[in-house]
């Protein structure tokens, strides 16, 4: 990019650089050339802005090719940078979730743990009976955690 602007310069400069006007003055038949105008006679401004060489026109098209590359760039650059926006944007929203899904696993296995203390004590105040229901809701409970968890 500063080169880009360096060679910007130097051109703004090397149009600006050309020499003053030059003044052909022709007096009693003699001819004299001067950066000020005749005092007496007959006096010519004389071109002093050289034509346009190749040189010239191919810096100017070389100008106009490093400004199209520069554009590019920036553009790429643009769409690169907004691409990793969204790539970070996209990955804060999945590691949320990711943390809400954790969190509610860790919840359900508390639960679990809880029920499974639950229905081991009524298991031992009632003995044998109701043994089906419990071992279903602990099955329940079982899915439902592995369920939660495996995502």
């Amino acid at each position: 990019m500063l080169r880009h602007l360096t060679i910007l310069g130097l051109l703004a400069l090397c149009g600006a650089a050309h020499a003053d006007s030059i003044y052909k003055c022709s007096v009693g038949g003699k001819i004299t050339y001067s950066s000020a105008p005749c005092t007496a006679g007959r006096a010519t401004e004389l071109e002093t802005t050289p034509p346009a060489t190749g040189a010239q026109a191919d810096a100017a098209s070389t100008l106009e090719r490093q400004k199209a590359v520069l554009a590019a760039r920036d553009k790429e650059r643009t769409a690169s940078t907004a691409r990793q926006t969204q790539a970070a944007h996209d990955a804060a929203h999945i590691n949320r979730v990711s943390a809400g899904r954790q969190a509610e696993c860790a919840r359900m296995q508390q639960r679990q743990k809880k029920d499974q203390k639950r229905l081991a004590a009524e298991a031992a105040k009632v003995g044998g009976q109701g043994k089906i229901e419990r071992d279903l809701d602990a099955e329940v409970m079982a899915r439902a955690v592995e369920a939660a968890c495996s995502r």
